[in-house]
């Protein structure tokens, strides 16, 4: 570049040569990183963003730079009026110097611009990918990043569900992405992440890319493990029919999971909470025309509020909202474990021990290794001391899987566990279906959305472990293990079995008596007459036909046994039971309690 050669040149300046520096380190750092890259392999996030965002932008500050040195050296040098070159080199081409300056500059410049092009593209790349999306944010995208490669979508790049084709949703992520990146570097984000996601793009541009909505027919066999807890860990199977139903050809009833799917229908609902979970009321439009309404009996907020509510369109993740990034109970990934035998099915009690240890509160994950191998190795040392050390290699076992299904499901940082985020497939750990198949939700005329489980699904059948696709053996067992009558017979499976907790075994653990208040050695049908029933009971008077203290005295004749006994607790140990009729001895022996001075049996 032609300039007067008693002149020094124009870039000999600190800016300029600082520019020069920073501008060919960083390329030069770029082909090295990509060289070493493509030769070992290495997949840390942070060196994705070194090679493709860090030193790119290293590189176009120090070009940058370079030029306003350049430009500041020569108005400096005309502020001083020195013989200074013009500010903009001259190019002469018939100079050999400058034609071979020319054309390295040339040669350099093209790739410069191709590395350039190569790296922006890379960028783009590494931006889409998984290592991207899960590693970089460490704790803050570590549950979603652990449950998505334990799951059936492990194979799918998360932006083809998060984002999915095209640049204007593609500039909308990352702009969304900006956001909490800012809210990563400062601290502040919500723990647990809410859901679901706000302004997904819709599923049919996304899931229904590989899921095809008229082939959703016929029927699926569900085969589901099952180990009871007692010593034996009995091995069953819980076996049903899901009929798929839905799509536009065979199989497209009125029956099925995918009804609400049906090409033709289309339903529209409203909720009251951010997760979806409340829906007090639905519209179905049919395609002959009809339309029902229906409206949660249970909703006290009035028609005017509830005209307000946002609609939403039932779709896909209406009901699979985590297809991804789903937590399985505690009890259920111990099964599933058992099955496969990565937990010894052998080891006595080992389904409630592995459950209980999972269950119990952990700060961190330190701690829950610790306690879990506390919990299962101190079980069996003084359950069965003389068979631990013979077992000691399962129990080790044991330990292992039951510490990786707690690291794969509870994250303390997050505060994200079993109970965290609602399943809304199925019913047994979520209300989910029950959320509209209550019973409760009526149209006009007070016909309710069909709970019939037979809609769905053929009733569950148990039986013992059978291979996969086996059918039922006749004759094979009621598929509860506890046969469900009267009122419970109509309680929601999600009642009894909620997601982080294990099912109570008796009475006492749904109903929180006290286990050791008198009379609850004996079985329920001491008083309750009918099997599963509050009422009738039987008249206390049959076990109780002599009475001593008060009783004896001939007290108290008009009153009931409950109006002074708390049913199941039944010792009188308040002032308030006997104050609530004796409202006049309220500042009687104040201090004291009346069994103090009154005998009472």
């Amino acid at each position: 570049m032609a300039q007067d050669s008693q002149h020094p040149q124009l870039y000999r300046n600190p800016v300029s040569y600082l520019g020069g520096l920073t501008a060919s380190g960083s390329l030069l750092m770029m082909a090295l990183m990509l060289l070493t890259n493509e030769l070992f392999g290495l997949e840390h996030p942070y060196i994705g963003i070194l090679i493709y965002m860090i030193l790119p932008g290293g590189f176009g500050f120090g070009a940058v730079l370079f030029l306003y040195g350049m430009r500041r050296e020569s108005l400096r040098r005309r502020k001083i009026g020195s013989d200074a070159p013009p500010p903009f080199p001259r190019v002469d081409l018939n100079d050999d110097g400058q034609r071979k300056t020319f054309g390295r500059v040339l040669l350099v410049g093209f790739l410069a611009a191709a590395l350039l092009a190569f790296v922006s593209y890379n960028a783009f790349i590494f931006t889409e990918s998984v290592t991207f999306c899960g590693k970089l944010c460490h704790s803050v995208m570590s549950p979603e990043h652990t449950t998505y490669l334990n799951s059936p979508h492990a194979r799918v790049a998360c932006v083809h569900c998060h984002v999915g084709s095209g640049a204007s949703f593609y500039v909308k992520s990352k702009l969304s992405g900006a956001r909490q990146v800012i809210g990563v570097l400062t601290g502040r984000y919500p723990t647990p992440i809410p859901t679901p996601v706000e302004n997904l793009r819709p599923a049919r541009e996304t899931c229904e890319e590989c899921h095809w909505p008229q082939k959703f027919y016929g029927a699926q066999l569900h085969q589901l493990p099952h180990f009871r807890y007692d010593e034996q860990n009995t091995a069953e199977q819980v076996s049903i029919l899901v009929k798929t139903g839905g799509g536009g050809g065979l199989g497209s009833g009125n029956s099925g999971i995918h009804y609400k799917m049906l090409l033709g229908n289309s339903i529209e609902y409203v909720t009251t909470d951010r997760r979806h979970q409340e829906i007090p009321w639905v519209k179905v439009a049919r395609p002959d025309g009809t339309v029902s309404e229906y409206t949660s009996l249970d909703y006290k907020g009035g028609n005017e509020k509830l005209a307000g509510l946002p609609h939403h369109k039932v779709e896909c993740l209406t009901c699979h909202n985590r297809p991804t990034h789903h937590i399985p109970p505690a009890d259920v990934a111990v099964d599933k474990a058992m099955e496969d035998r990565s937990i010894p099915r052998d080891l006595p009690w080992i389904k409630k021990v592995a459950v209980d240890a999972l269950l119990a509160e952990y700060p961190d994950t330190d701690s829950a290794r610790k306690g879990i191998r506390q919990a299962v190795e101190g079980y069996y040392a003084k359950s069965y001391p003389d068979g631990a050390a013979r077992r000691a290699e399962r129990i080790a076992q044991a330990v292992a899987t039951t510490t990786a299904i707690w690291e794969r499901s509870v994250f303390p940082k997050m505060k994200v566990n079993w109970t965290t985020y609602p399943m809304n497939i199925g019913h047994r750990n979520w209300a989910a279906c029950f959320r509209c198949h209550d019973g409760r939700h009526v149209d006009a005329k007070g016909k309710a959305i069909t709970r019939d489980c037979t809609a769905c699904h053929t009733l569950p059948r148990r039986s013992p472990l059978l291979p996969l696709g086996a059918a039922l053996e006749e004759g094979a067992a009621n598929w509860h293990p506890i046969e469900l009558k009267g009122r419970h017979a109509q309680i929601n499976c999600n009642k009894c079995h909620a997601a982080g907790k294990r099912p109570s075994t008796d009475c006492a653990g749904c109903h929180k008596f006290d286990a050791a208040a008198p009379m609850m050695g004996g079985s329920c049908g001491q008083c309750h007459l009918k099997e599963q029933e509050a009422k009738p009971v039987a008249p206390c008077a049959k076990c109780h036909p002599k009475r001593g203290g008060l009783h004896a005295k001939g007290g108290h004749h008009d009153a009931a046994c409950t109006d002074c006994h708390k049913p199941h607790g039944w010792v009188v140990k308040e002032r308030a039971q006997c104050l609530a009729c004796h409202t006049d001895r309220k500042e009687h022996n104040k201090d004291g309690t009346c069994p103090d001075c009154h005998e009472f049996k």
